[in-house]
């Protein structure tokens, strides 16, 4: 994979980008035959979990640790502050997930990553009350590289923390909520090559769905997969487009994972709504074609044949 790919792959947006995933509130935008086009299983999941399909999402991406730091950069500082003020009227839970390079020993990176994520929690909490905030902090070390190349290039690639925000019902009217597991893995993928009014995924693409699905073998869990365009379009068109792209990410996926009653697939289209950069530049355009896959460890009960 070329350079130039793997800038337009990893950088998100400048500094700490913050991708809002919001499910619109009104009946204009994104119709609810596409936002609850998904399994039928995902609504228990969600309910057990104290979560709705028509939740809040919002996931942000910490991509300028210096090698062997864990300290937030001065140029991810400003987004970071957006992320706090977009979630703090909102009860919820906020996942932090963090990694290294292949620097070090494997005890060392993890503990490196577990700082790193510390230290995104610790930020956000001069802002936010702790008590409205479910967390989930998960460390992965080297083990879960966006690149096995051990080039410059790739170290600093993989020296990053992914941080996503779901809101949550109220606990007090759902007692049968269930707080997640300490130990569930939870993986997060990004496809980003979309050409323009296409939803035909790459080969780099399909690299990096790969390499998610390795890492499904012998799991069972819960697979969001949030579809999104450019400005380019009328509304309506780039809302079919962005599920096009969602559905052909989940189509690929089903094709690579032993078992796909392993897992409860939730599909969204967002179209145009929720760009990663306001810009409607060339570039601008590239990246905010893309599709997010967020999983999480679960139990599933697997449907009857």
């Amino acid at each position: 994979m070329s350079g130039l790919s793997r800038k337009v792959k990893l950088t998100i947006a400048s500094g700490f980008s913050v991708l809002a995933l919001a499910a619109c509130s009104t009946d204009t935008y994104v119709s609810q035959e596409n936002v609850d086009k998904y399994d039928h299983r995902v609504s228990k999941f969600l309910i057990a979990e104290c979560l709705s399909p028509e939740r809040e999402i919002k996931i942000a991406v910490a991509e300028h640790f210096d090698f062997d730091k864990y300290e937030l950069k001065e140029e991810d500082n400003a987004a970071l502050d957006q992320f706090v003020r977009d979630i703090r009227k909102l009860k919820g839970r906020i996942s932090i997930a963090a990694h290294t390079d292949y620097q070090g020993s494997e005890t060392y990176n993890e503990q490196l990553s577990l700082r790193r994520a510390n230290s995104v929690k610790e930020y956000l909490l001069k802002n936010l009350p702790n008590n409205e905030y479910q967390w989930e902090l998960k460390h992965f070390g080297e083990k879960v590289p966006l690149f096995k190349e051990k080039t410059l290039e790739a170290n600093a690639a993989n020296r990053r923390a992914y941080v996503m925000f779901e809101q949550m019902l109220e606990t007090e009217t759902h007692a049968s909520c269930l707080p997640p597991k300490p130990e569930r893995k939870v993986f997060v993928a990004l496809t980003s090559h979309f050409e323009f009014d296409d939803a035909t995924l790459r080969e780099e693409d399909k690299q990096e769905l790969d390499r998610i699905a390795l890492k499904l073998e012998e799991l069972q869990g819960h697979i969001l997969i949030a579809g999104h365009t450019d400005y380019q379009g009328s509304v309506s068109y780039n809302e079919k487009l962005a599920l096009k792209r969602a559905e052909a990410v989940k189509a690929y996926l089903e094709t690579k994972v032993a078992n796909t009653d392993s897992f409860i697939w939730e599909v969204k289209s967002f179209g145009e709504s929720e760009p990663l950069v306001h810009e409607k530049s060339l570039v601008a355009n590239k990246k905010n074609r893309r599709v997010f896959v967020v999983f999480r460890e679960e139990t599933v009960q697997q449907n009857k044949k």
